[in-house]
């Protein structure tokens, strides 16, 4: 069976160009095992050794942190291949003792393992969109306690289904939607300077305080500060807090007002 895999044991080209994230070296070692088309009891020891330590520099190429258990694992694949090129030590019934045992004891149980959290994962996802309620206490019900539906006629049934009906209505009414107002910087504009006489102050605070909402507020604010740049009024704090406005003897010019934003 062929390998898609280079002369010298390296990955193919065409895995460089990304690089897939393992939960551990096991995993890794798993995922190498799959790609070269090969059984977990039959691991070409070198090829899958060489991939390992491929894989490992390229993690160092892209400044990825190396975790200690993936030295340890490439470690321990080294050692397992030096003990593959030595004679190999018999067993009491003749036959030689493969030092890939404990390898593949550890991935066969690690594939067992996540197969297993493959299925549990599964599981969560369907029931993340089922929604669950408390178990209720139920107290046993004594004999006084329990209802004869053969009492309850159908049109009784439905006579207090209209009556939860009807409550139901009286509690949840319709909404009531309510206009939004609108308040221009312009209109306040002309509403302060109307208010506004030579000699005879305005309590700012005051005219605050009776206005309609707040969107009404900002543009009464606004358009004070716009009548103080213009000149036409001169704002003034008593000793208590209170801000006075005083009209100033400047007349408005007809291109101030139009020029104010509706």
């Amino acid at each position: 069976m062929s390998r898609q895999v280079g002369t010298d044991g390296s990955l193919p080209d065409l895995w460089r160009v990304r690089l897939p994230s393992f939960e551990g070296p096991l995993d890794l070692l798993l995922h190498l095992v799959r790609i070269n088309q090969v059984e977990i009891t039959d691991i070409p020891v070198a090829l899958i050794c060489d991939q390992f330590h491929e894989y490992l520099g390229l993690m160092g190429e892209l400044s990825i942190d190396v975790a200690a258990d993936y030295v340890y694992e490439a470690a321990m694949l080294v050692h397992l291949k030096s003990r593959m090129l030595l004679p190999r030590p018999k067993a009491e019934d003749g036959a030689e003792e493969d030092p890939r045992e404990e390898l593949v004891a550890r991935l066969l149980e690690y594939e067992k393992l996540k197969e297993a959290a493959q299925s549990l994962a599964e599981i969560h996802s369907l029931r993340r969109g089922v929604l669950t309620r408390d178990p209720e206490k139920i107290d046993s019900a004594s004999s006084d306690d329990t209802i004869d539906l053969g009492e309850i006629s159908m049109f009784d049934l439905l006579g207090a289904f209209k009556q939860l009906l009807n409550r139901y209505e009286r509690e949840h009414p319709p909404p009531f939607l309510v206009r939004s107002e609108s308040f221009s910087v312009k209109d306040q504009f002309e509403r302060l300077l109307n208010r506004l006489e030579v000699g005879k102050p305005l309590d700012v605070l005051a005219d605050l305080r009776h206005l309609s909402c707040r969107a009404e507020a900002i543009a009464t604010f606004l358009a004070l500060l716009e009548l103080a740049r213009l000149d036409l009024v001169r704002v003034h704090q008593t000793g208590v807090g209170d801000l006075l406005l005083y009209r100033t003897k400047r007349q408005l010019e007809l291109h101030e007002l139009e020029a104010l934003q509706a």
